[in-house]
């Protein structure tokens, strides 16, 4: 302070100088507090697209937007996307483990949640699990047809090599054909490699409006809904608990006040999966998980859609 004194000490000896040096400390004061607020903003690292046609990665961009605005007074934060074009879903824990980002959105194993630590609130509120068939055009009737497990059981479902899924499936006595990339399963189903591709029911119809025009033979099936206790969590690492508190605390601001169930009635990915209930006549194949931590906040109906009732 002494230095700038010293060197402003000419110009305090008139009023103009004084109005001079009144506007000066005016910008240094607001440069200092800009310094300030850039030092004190925390980035947060997550993971990019992993294919040209992943229009649910927007939902969860959105989704960790809103729910960290809800604590964003204490601290100011910026999201920062990492290069996941192309990687497989076991190479992408694999990146995480290696702190290639903060943030992980994932669904959840006994395996996950001893190498991460996981926020335990179902991001699409259970309806990962309500799996919907991506099928070929021609052979829609001989679905139509289908109205037990075991019928479907004859077929082949082409599902992620790495997914906890292609393990519920075989646990379950349904047979899966497991493929290394994302976009080779659309490509498989096209070329009658599998006879099905079971999808999250938010994900087949946006993926197969995505993919009209690549593969216009295949169309969404959901006569019938396979189901299984399934929910897709935020994973910090180990040691970041102060992450995961924030983000806990967000999420249950965001179902409190109700933004977050806005986002998900008004967002492409989900709207049309409201009103609920227009699922309550569906088939359900119901599915035993076999991997789901005994943590899971079944109980909590809270956190938990039921299309069976359409709630």
């Amino acid at each position: 302070m002494q230095i700038v004194l010293k060197t402003l000490s000419p110009f305090i000896n008139n009023r103009h100088s004084i109005i001079r040096l009144c506007l000066l400390v005016i910008i240094c004061l607001n440069l200092l507090i800009s310094v300030q607020a850039q030092a004190q903003t925390q980035t947060i690292r997550v993971f990019g697209p992993h294919s040209a046609i992943d229009p649910v990665h927007k939902y969860f961009i959105e989704l960790t937007k809103l729910i960290l605005s809800k604590t964003a007074k204490n601290h100011p934060t910026k999201i920062k996307l990492i290069e996941n074009m192309d990687v497989t879903q076991g190479r992408l824990l694999r990146q995480f483990e290696l702190n290639k980002a903060d943030i992980l959105w994932t669904a959840t194993n006994i395996d996950r949640e001893k190498r991460f630590l996981p926020i335990r609130i179902p991001l699409f509120k259970g309806l990962l699990g309500y799996r919907v068939a991506l099928i070929r055009k021609d052979e829609l009737e001989q679905f139509k047809k289908i109205k037990t497990p075991a019928q479907l059981k004859s077929l082949i479902a082409c599902q992620g090599a790495h997914w906890p899924d292609s393990d519920i499936l075989e646990d379950n006595g349904y047979l899966v054909s497991r493929v290394v990339h994302y976009d080779a399963m659309f490509k498989m189903l096209a070329r009658k490699r599998c006879d099905y591709f079971p999808r999250g029911i938010f994900e087949a119809y946006v993926e197969q409006q995505s993919m009209q025009k690549q593969f216009p033979t295949l169309v969404v099936m959901d006569n019938f809904i396979l189901h299984y206790k399934f929910p897709i969590y935020f994973f910090v690492r180990h040691g970041n608990e102060k992450l995961a508190q924030r983000l806990r605390q967000g999420l249950l601001m965001a179902q409190q006040d109700g933004s977050w169930l806005r986002l998900l009635k008004h967002h492409r990915v989900t709207k049309h999966l409201f009103p609920l209930s227009q699922w309550k006549n569906r088939h359900f194949f119901e599915l035993t998980n076999n991997e789901l931590p005994k943590e899971t906040p079944v109980a909590d109906k809270a956190l938990w859609f039921n299309l069976k009732t359409g709630d």
